[in-house]
């Protein structure tokens, strides 16, 4: 019974007809049920046909996948012993018989002639190795992406709805892996699934229909990440042949509720081993990130600034919009690394005074821990790279791990450093802080330097206070819920500046007029006394707030809440909870508090600068993965 549960699941036939009698798994006889024949004028040419008669829905199991047609022709090119499994519904449900065999004697090469087979081994007598695509070689943007079951999902007619990019499935081992296809002496597959929880290899056959454009293997499964096993029953069964190229193949597998998620296509990324070997990507110039203003101004502001290199988070790595890797928050984070040097004297002695003589440039001065000042003159151009006109060097943390790890600042080989990102302070009037970066010659990515204003250069600012006076209004401020004139919520990638949304919604959310009554009523009462109201459709709870300090994840401000809790409000779908983040919830330990909170994620304001909405946040459980997701709700003011 469970063996049939699962073949009814895996075929999905479109339509049975349930009131044809009960079958018996000793009907379903070969030359009774159903006949296999070969063709008189090809023996690779085999037609399996039903015998049943229409009133039964055939399910049929052949080298070449599954298939519900009365009559399925099956075009076999190499010599082998082959098996098939016939079935049918009844009105107790689905029936198979005992598997039958059918033999080829000799090898068809025309059968293997198509292009497809050539792209996918080599051609015949050859085999290729396919590794995953890591998103660096001009094709995909990772190993895996999805595409929507609802839309067209076939050979080159398909438009994935979500590609998140290399490591989104979370093993970094997987680039080890290779999968082998082989046309000598047979289809064979050998598959290296590289894996952090231990390596898998798998050898088998498989076979190409070049015509359904779908892919069977036997004995072992497409190569995937291993820790992603449970997310599907079938690995290996007519699987969708999306696109293949001589460098490219792209392989459609069926997410199935089996996994605790809903069904959609994995669509798994690779790229030959050969092509990767040799690729060479175009010489396009980096990315120049938004730095929020003028760099030279940012620089200098009122002539002269001081920035020292940040005691809390002083290096990092970046990719090349400045996005950082690590997200490192103190001291302990770089030491418990076991490899990443911190030694805060060092730290703190490292520093730049900026002196602007021009709106390109001016004179600077360099201090650290192991040199005197060096003195010069530099520039700063459109693309943001500061010119210092001459080499520097300091080392701004070293460590003994039992080997000593030493960390350095350096200008490259042109003497220039790249303002990646900066951050302003509470208010969004000042700029307090920037990364200046490093470019690596070996990867796209930068080291990148966090320095922070020193010495005075900012006034004295109890900025969680002119915090509450701006989300309050000095007084009393209440925000809804985005109800339909705009976006009511969406997720956040980390950094404020990357919501995940253009103008609306994407499709696949299903959200459009009629949704609107899940927005309405619910509103968030602030005043600058610390009450804070919620009102979610007439639940009012009544408490108090106070802004902290940012937690782990990234962000600068945190709104934490004393006397509320979490409303459990399904925005949508049943699974879009309008809720707080806390420790007491088991879904976050970045921020050290029991109490409910929400990240202050971003504020929008009007053309005279005052408040007119404001994004609150709360991190995605796992959290493992809080550092790059949120769920964003959006509140403006009422």
């Amino acid at each position: 019974m469970v063996v049939a549960g699962l073949l009814l699941t895996a075929c999905s036939p479109d339509k049975y007809d349930l009131g044809a009698r009960e079958v018996t798994s000793d009907e379903l006889v070969e030359g009774i049920a159903y006949t296999i024949t070969h063709d008189a004028s090809n023996p690779n040419i085999v037609y399996l046909e039903s015998k049943m008669g229409s009133k039964y829905t055939a399910l049929w199991e052949h080298p070449q996948g599954r298939s519900q047609e009365q009559k399925v022709t099956l075009r076999i090119p190499f010599e082998g012993t082959y098996e098939v499994a016939f079935g049918v519904m009844t009105g107790g449900g689905v029936v198979y018989g005992e598997p039958a065999e059918f033999t080829i004697e000799e090898f068809y090469a025309d059968f293997v002639n198509d292009e497809m087979w050539t792209f996918l081994t080599g051609g015949v007598g050859n085999s290729k190795i396919w590794i995953h695509d890591n998103g660096e070689y001009g094709l995909a943007s990772g190993e895996v992406d999805y595409a929507d079951p609802s839309t067209v999902v076939e050979y080159n007619n398909f438009t994935p709805n979500w590609s998140p990019g290399k490591g989104h499935t979370e093993d970094d081992n997987i680039w080890g892996s290779t999968m082998t296809f082989s046309l000598d002496g047979g289809a064979f597959i050998a598959v290296h699934n590289a894996s952090a929880s231990g390596d898998v290899d798998e050898t088998g056959t498989f076979m190409l229909d070049t015509d359904a454009k779908t892919l069977t293997i036997t004995n072992a499964k497409i190569m995937h990440t291993q820790s992603w096993d449970y997310k599907t029953t079938n690995w290996n069964r007519g699987l969708k042949i999306l696109t293949l190229t001589e460098n490219q193949l792209q392989v459609a597998v069926f997410r199935e509720e089996v996994s605790g998620e809903g069904e959609w296509w994995m669509i798994w990324n690779y790229v030959s081993k050969e092509y990767a070997d040799n690729y060479e990507p175009e010489d396009r110039p980096d990315p120049v990130p938004d730095i929020g203003g003028d760099p030279n101004n940012i620089l200098t502001t009122s002539n002269t600034k001081t920035w020292v290199l940040s005691t809390d988070s002083p290096y990092d790595w970046a990719d090349l919009d400045g996005t950082l890797m690590n997200n490192f928050a103190s001291s302990g984070e770089y030491l418990a690394t076991g490899w990443a040097a911190y030694d805060a004297d060092m730290v703190a002695s490292t520093r730049f005074v900026f002196t602007s003589t021009s709106s390109s440039g001016g004179k600077f001065v360099f201090s650290s821990y192991d040199n005197e000042d060096v003195e010069g003159e530099y520039t700063i151009d459109s693309k943001n790279d500061i010119d210092f006109k001459q080499p520097l060097e300091a080392v701004i943390s070293e460590t003994n791990f039992g080997w000593v790890s030493t960390m350095k600042l350096n200008t490259n080989a042109d003497n220039k450093l790249r303002m990646l990102k900066t951050k302003t302070d509470a208010l969004g009037s000042t700029i307090t802080d920037m990364w200046l970066g490093l470019r690596s010659t070996e990867k796209n990515e930068y080291m990148v330097y966090h320095f922070v204003l020193g010495d005075g250069s900012l006034p004295s600012v109890d900025a969680a206070k002119e915090l509450k006076k701006q989300l309050t209004n000095n007084g009393t401020r209440t925000y809804k819920l985005n109800d339909g004139e705009g976006i009511a919520f969406t997720w956040g990638r980390g950094d404020p500046k990357k919501l995940d949304f253009t103008e609306a919604y994407d499709s696949w959310m299903g959200i459009d007029a009629s949704n609107n009554a899940n927005y309405t009523g619910i509103t968030l009462t602030l005043n600058m006394s610390g009450e804070a109201v919620l009102d979610v459709k007439g639940d009012v709870q009544t408490g108090t707030f106070t802004i902290s300090d940012s937690d782990a994840t990234g962000m600068d401000n945190i709104i934490v809440f004393d006397g509320l809790t979490s409303p459990a409000y399904d925005l949508y779908g049943g699974w879009l909870p309008l809720d707080f983040a806390s420790n007491s919830a088991g879904d976050n330990t970045h921020y050290p508090t029991d109490k409910p909170y929400w990240e202050l994620y971003k504020i929008e304001t009007d053309a005279n600068g005052a408040v007119a909405a404001v994004w609150f946040a709360r991190q995605t459980a796992p959290a493992d993965d809080m550092a790059s997701e949120r769920i964003c709700y959006h509140f403006v003011v009422e």
